[in-house]
């Protein structure tokens, strides 16, 4: 038997010599351990913020601002945050990412699983997280100049997250917007994603869930790369509840078309 040395691109690589960090270092949390065992936590600081402090002085949507922007929220901030967070909480059982947590929980899927599957539909482009990103970094510099140099751009769906939704203007995503103005901030981005909703929406386009939270979320100060994540976690608990409630029904409880739906035909085989 004979051996043979087979040479591969990589056979020449080298180490880069890249030093690595030898424990994590977070500007996050700070955590300070008892003296009977390092492993363990006795006392637990958010942003230097007591997380004991905050779980008996905060509201949920403040933490999650604190834990992404490392500072509590103004109370002008705060209902904002708090507002966009339930206007985004449920997208409903139309949205895909619902459907998939739907056949996640009837089709008996470990509960663990229902959200994750649902939250990977929820990113993708429609109605959903996966063009925030773009969509945060137009508005910030469209909010920039007059809106209407974006109206013709508009009416052409050339503006992320400005579009039409099952072949109409969002009505849902309009009543949302009018729900939010009085609780909007002294930022440029909503405002102005306002004045081009006046503009386009009696021609049939106009904005999405999207494109409002990517305003909200630009004005608060929050990054774009941030928007879609946090996007996904304020959708969650609707997505959630979809599927649970699907979990405890039998697959009959599906839409399926039925045998008559089908035509089926023979062929003679010879």
């Amino acid at each position: 038997m004979t051996s043979s040395t087979i040479n591969s691109a990589s056979s020449s690589v080298k180490s880069r010599g890249d030093v690595f960090a030898n424990k994590i270092e977070t500007k996050i949390t700070d955590e300070q351990s008892p003296d009977h065992n390092p492993y363990h936590v006795n006392k637990q600081l958010i942003h230097g913020y007591d997380h004991l402090d905050l779980l008996e002085n905060c509201n949920f949507a403040d933490v999650i601002y604190l834990l992404l922007r490392g500072n509590l929220p103004s109370e002008k901030d705060s209902l904002l945050f708090n507002k966009l967070a339930l206007a985004l909480i449920n997208p409903g059982p139309r949205h895909p990412a619902a459907q998939a947590s739907i056949t996640a929980g009837v089709g008996k899927s470990d509960t663990v699983n229902i959200l994750p599957i649902a939250l990977g539909v929820y990113g993708g482009t429609f109605d959903g997280a996966g063009n925030i990103e773009l969509t945060m970094r137009f508005l910030r510099k469209a909010a920039k100049k007059l809106v209407v140099e974006f109206e013709e751009d508009a009416l052409n769906k050339k503006i992320p997250s400005i579009t039409q939704h099952y072949g109409d203007a969002d009505t849902y995503a309009n009543i949302l917007l009018e729900k939010l103005k009085p609780y909007a901030i002294e930022g440029n981005v909503f405002s102005w994603l306002c004045q081009l909703q006046t503009l386009i929406y009696s021609k049939n386009i106009g904005v999405t869930k999207t494109s409002i939270a990517a305003a909200v979320f630009a004005d608060l100060g929050f990054q774009p790369r941030q928007g879609g994540a946090l996007m996904q976690l304020l959708a969650a608990p609707g997505l959630l509840a979809h599927g649970l409630e699907f979990s405890n029904k039998p697959v009959t409880a599906m839409l399926f078309e039925p045998d008559e739906t089908y035509h089926i035909e023979t062929t003679n085989n010879e």
